[in-house]
């Protein structure tokens, strides 16, 4: 069985996504994804919808033997925060700041070279080694105003 479900309060690189490190880009959202398959045979998981549907998939957590999924994906360097979604939720909110802050530490994931907001991405932005006609310059930063 297969679910396709948005994180609340998480972003995660999209599966075509490519992010760029020291030797070069590389498939950070296949990385994200691969991930998010692992955590998920790990153990029990408990979805929780929470919001309605985005990009046409369901908003929810999921948490796995007592873990959420998507403080797992921001620790780990393959999803960024999007506190804005979890008003209601601050301890979450704080929780995901807290890891995103840490894998920015650690150079975790994307956070080892450059990437493009997943938001910004599926807006159609690239970079340079994944954009097709003109090349544009790689980007990382902190999400703005999350």
């Amino acid at each position: 069985m297969s679910v396709d479900i948005r994180l609340s309060g998480a972003d995660a690189f999209e599966r075509r996504q490519l992010c760029r490190g020291n030797a070069g880009c590389w498939q950070c959202g296949k990385a994200a994804q691969d991930l998010a398959a692992r955590a998920l045979k790990s153990g029990n998981a408990v979805i929780r919808l929470t919001g309605t549907a985005s990009y046409g998939r369901p908003v929810g957590t999921v948490t796995i033997d007592g873990r959420d999924l998507g403080e797992t994906m921001i620790a780990a360097g393959f999803a960024v925060p999007v506190t804005g979604y979890l008003r209601n939720d601050p301890a979450r909110a704080t929780r995901y700041v807290a890891a995103y802050d840490r894998a920015v530490a650690a150079h975790a994931g994307a956070h080892a070279g450059y990437f493009i907001d997943p938001a910004r991405w599926r807006r159609g932005e690239r970079l340079s080694c994944e954009a097709r006609g003109s090349p544009r310059l790689p980007r990382s930063s902190r999400p703005s105003g999350r």
